[in-house]
């Protein structure tokens, strides 16, 4: 449609009067009674049974059997270790006498220069530790020697 014919049916449609409500719907309407909206009522109480509560707490049943399962697992594979089984030997070695010594192997002094060419004084001690565990029980005879070296700086004062 073009603007003109457009204008020309909008002008017509404005002349023309609405229709009236037939006289059947106008009776009808008057005779309807308006319902009151009802209160909003609170649901009944439940009444629950050991039944009910047992199969709906069902999860957490089953869960808790599962969590008691791996408690007891776990306890019978790793148990408590008490102060007795701690410090109880099974088969092992009981030492009888244990014997700990160092002797001095050697003793000595030497200098050196620092980068900034200032002289420092070393002690040096090399130093023989020795450890013996002696087991009459079982005929067992462990040595063990280590050797260690102390280097103490010391100063050296020049004037």
């Amino acid at each position: 449609m073009k603007n003109e014919e457009s204008e020309k049916l909008e002008d017509s449609l404005r002349q023309i009067s609405p229709a009236g409500v037939p006289g059947q719907l106008m009776e009808r309407l008057r005779a309807a009674k308006v319902a009151r909206p009802v209160p909003c009522q609170p649901p009944p109480a439940r009444v629950t049974s050991w039944a009910s509560v047992i199969f709906g707490w069902r999860g957490w049943t089953f869960a808790g059997a599962a969590a008691a399962v791996t408690l007891f697992v776990w306890v019978t594979a790793f148990p408590l270790k008490t102060p007795e089984t701690v410090h109880t030997p099974g088969t092992g070695l009981k030492a009888n006498a244990v014997q700990v010594g160092h002797s001095l192997v050697a003793s000595f002094d030497t200098v050196a220069q620092m980068p900034d060419g200032e002289p420092v004084r070393f002690r040096c001690r090399q130093w023989q530790d020795q450890m013996e565990v002696h087991d009459d029980v079982h005929g067992v005879v462990i040595t063990k020697n280590t050797p260690r070296l102390e280097v103490i700086p010391v100063g050296l004062e020049t004037y």
